[in-house]
């Protein structure tokens, strides 16, 4: 866009010559910065007689954005049955390259993450930048997903360390001491952001205290272990097993499925494992290795299979353990069953 020089001249045909170039000056900008307050000299002079004009003498740079990605993060994301909404802390430097000093005044945007519109505001800037220089600008800007479920995983995957795709487009109006300026939509910022918040795996183990083996009934040998479950991370979410297989002393004896079992941030969860044995599709090794465990041999227990973690109601991680959880069960013996009792005999009657 043209900057414009004002100078003073006398005549009412000069003030209408002014006005017309005015008008033109601001009809050829408007692909770039439009003038919105056009030129004081299109307004009837205070003074009868005094006129100003303005002559082109260079462009009109509109402020330029750069985004700072350190200080650029997700700050909130609802989950789906909560609004699914979005909101992205966003600090960016603003660069002035012109020659005079502009105030940013107002920014009407359009957010989109992963390349789908997800959101438009306006925001009121105020940020004033001198002659050449730039300044510090944060804002907040949000979005709404509740329509966009492809999106949902991209975000909560942000959580877990896998950086969301975003960029900015929007109309900017800035002013000069003398003059208001506005832009047409154009592209403003862009980058990737990852949450403040971190989602980390869970760490799990079995504990040998409240683990044991007991019989529900003769059928029935039920292993119990104890479990502790601790989320090192900023956000909860719930753990889950599938498939879980049950080896004592390296035989298969049991499977389970589990959960979900909530893990709060930052917290440590104590649940059980149960195990029920069903002594009727035990094969030969496998229950040798239930009453081996049932007479109070001491014996190695792994529990195989897939943990997951879900985040958010949205996407599930696998718990990386190749080598299972496992513990040594104490050598504790079942205590004996009781001898059954035998009915007295019935007194004898007198004849």
């Amino acid at each position: 866009m043209n900057a414009y020089r004002s100078t003073a001249r006398r005549g009412r045909g000069a003030r209408l010559g002014a006005c017309a170039a005015s008008r033109l000056i601001a009809h050829l900008s408007l692909a770039t910065v439009a003038v919105l307050g056009l030129l004081a000299a299109c307004a009837p002079a205070a003074t009868d007689g005094e006129i100003t004009s303005a002559t082109p003498i260079g462009d009109v740079f509109a402020p330029r954005f750069e985004v700072e990605p350190a200080e650029t993060y997700i700050e909130r994301f609802d989950p789906p049955g909560a609004g699914a909404g979005l909101t992205l802390a966003l600090s960016t430097i603003v660069r002035n390259s012109n020659s005079f000093p502009i105030v940013l005044e107002r920014i009407d945007y359009r957010l989109f993450v992963a390349g789908e519109s997800v959101g438009e505001a306006s925001v009121t800037a105020g940020v004033e930048l001198p002659a050449g220089g730039s300044a510090d600008f944060a804002w907040t800007l949000q979005g709404d997903l509740a329509e966009h479920p492809p999106l949902w995983s991209k975000v909560v995957g942000a959580f877990a360390g896998s950086p969301l795709p975003f960029a900015v487009e929007g109309k900017l109006v800035f002013s000069s001491q003398s003059y208001a300026f506005s832009t047409g939509t154009r592209p403003l910022v862009d980058g990737y952001a990852l949450s403040r918040e971190s989602v980390r795996p869970p760490r799990i183990r079995l504990e040998r205290e409240g683990s044991r083996v007991t019989l529900v009934h003769a059928n029935a040998p039920v292993v119990t272990l104890s479990l502790l479950a601790q989320n090192p991370g900023d956000v909860g979410y719930f753990l889950t097993g599938r498939g879980l297989v049950l080896e004592l002393n390296g035989v298969h004896v049991a499977e389970l499925d589990i959960g979900p079992l909530p893990l709060p941030a930052g917290d440590v969860v104590r649940s059980e494992l149960t195990f029920l044995i069903d002594r009727g599709r035990l094969g030969e090794a496998a229950a040798a290795a239930v009453e081996a465990a049932l007479a109070g041999e001491r014996g190695e227990v792994r529990v195989l299979g897939e943990f997951a973690y879900d985040v958010l109601g949205v996407d599930s991680f696998p718990v990386v353990m190749p080598e299972g959880l496992s513990l040594l069960l104490p050598a504790r013996a079942l205590p004996a069953p009781p001898a059954p009792r035998v009915p007295a005999p019935p007194a004898p009657t007198g004849d």
